[in-house]
């Protein structure tokens, strides 16, 4: 298409040059042509001599005028010409202009979009938001509650999200979406110690080598004086991370956009139990009753044993070291895992750029106990 019209455009400029030559010459020649006047003998005709040689030179001038006017035409034309054979010859794949020689539209025409800057020799690539503006994206945050892994009561639930449109599909769009969340809970739990079991082997053999109690039957040689269960707290936290989503919005009904949402996620779950508080705690002192005055050091026997045995736990068994309780180091246990995530909700555009709604997420993880539900209000930006 392109190579047709710029040999059109290459003929049709050939022809006007020949012609503009034409007609130059043609003036030059009758410009430079002597006017032969014929001396005429009779004095008696001299005044109508006269008149027939001003008109004829009269009608030289308005026929040279005529012919000049047609001239600064056509090199009006062959200035056009040139200006539309310059993108061919820059062999620039764009079709020529033809505006000037083309009857304008009535129906108007969007404008170009700016051309990429050029600064030092570089040229800037196109971006979106520069040239159109609005694409479809969206980053939003959510609060809400969720169940817990590992049956813990429920708890609070917060995050965020960002969705990048991906391709248009019957009825609405197809989104990218990454998704965090983070959640928190606090859950009384039943454990038992095999340490406090060991603790009570040791302090039994002290009180009856002392003689201060009787050698007792082999149960309670094992589960006392100290109590071997106790209902503690347990404080969990759950890190979601999906990183691959796919979002199905319906876009056609208006302002209100439900939709649905699946993909892959890791999950990150602490827990940290603390033998202090809670509806059963530890405390040596109330489980040894008179023993606990019995003097060890500089201390008791029932402050040695609660700064030993009592707080944050591991695993439900082993307590942290004082020192380490001291510097504040966390404590606990936790494990990574994987799983899927599928749910649903849906928007409503309060403005272009602003939207409120509610999210629903089943999380199902790997393992015994650990899938989970999250149900939140959500905001999102648009841009």
């Amino acid at each position: 298409m392109i190579g047709n019209r710029t040999t059109h455009i290459l003929t049709t400029g050939a022809a006007i040059v020949l012609v503009l030559l034409v007609l130059s010459a043609t003036v030059f020649a009758q410009a430079n042509e002597p006017v032969q006047i014929a001396a005429n003998t009779l004095p008696t005709a001299t005044p109508k001599v006269s008149e027939e040689i001003n008109s004829s030179t009269a009608a030289l001038e308005a026929r040279i005028e005529a012919q000049q006017q047609e001239i600064n035409k056509l090199s009006t034309l062959v200035e056009k010409l040139q200006a539309l054979l310059e993108p061919v010859a820059s062999a620039q794949p764009m079709v020529p202009s033809l505006v000037g020689f083309l009857p304008p539209s009535s129906s108007p025409s969007s404008p170009a979009p700016p051309a990429p800057a050029v600064s030092n020799g570089y040229m800037a690539p196109r971006e979106l938001l520069p040239d159109i503006g609005h694409i479809g994206a969206e980053l939003g945050f959510f609060v809400g509650g969720a169940t817990f892994p590992y049956k813990d009561d429920n708890g609070f639930a917060t995050g965020g999200f960002i969705d990048l449109p991906w391709h248009n599909v019957p009825g609405g769009k197809l989104s990218y979406e990454i998704m965090i969340g983070l959640q928190r809970d606090t859950s009384n739990v039943t454990s038992t110690s095999g340490v406090n079991v060991l603790v009570n082997t040791a302090l039994n053999n002290y009180l009856v080598a002392a003689g201060l109690e009787k050698l007792p039957s082999v149960t309670n040689y094992l589960t006392g004086p100290l109590p071997v269960t106790n209902t503690m707290q347990e404080r969990a936290k759950v890190l979601t991370v999906a990183p691959f989503e796919l979002k199905y919005a319906i876009t056609k009904l208006g302002r209100f956009r439900p939709y649905i949402v699946a993909g892959l996620g890791t999950y990150v779950w602490i827990g940290s139990e603390n033998n202090k508080y809670g509806t059963n705690p530890f405390n040596a002192n109330t489980a040894l009753g008179a023993l606990a005055a019995l003097p060890v050091g500089t201390s008791t026997l029932g402050a040695t044993l609660n700064s030993l045995l009592q707080g944050s736990q591991i695993g439900g068994l082993a307590p942290t070291s004082p020192e380490l309780a001291a510097r504040g180091v966390p404590h606990g246990q936790g494990n990574l895992l994987f799983g899927g995530q599928v749910g649903g909700g849906f928007e409503i555009r309060i403005t272009p750029k602003l939207s409120l709604g509610a999210d629903f997420r089943h999380n199902q993880v790997e393992g015994s106990n650990a899938s989970f539900n999250t149900f939140a209000f959500k905001q999102g930006f648009h841009w």
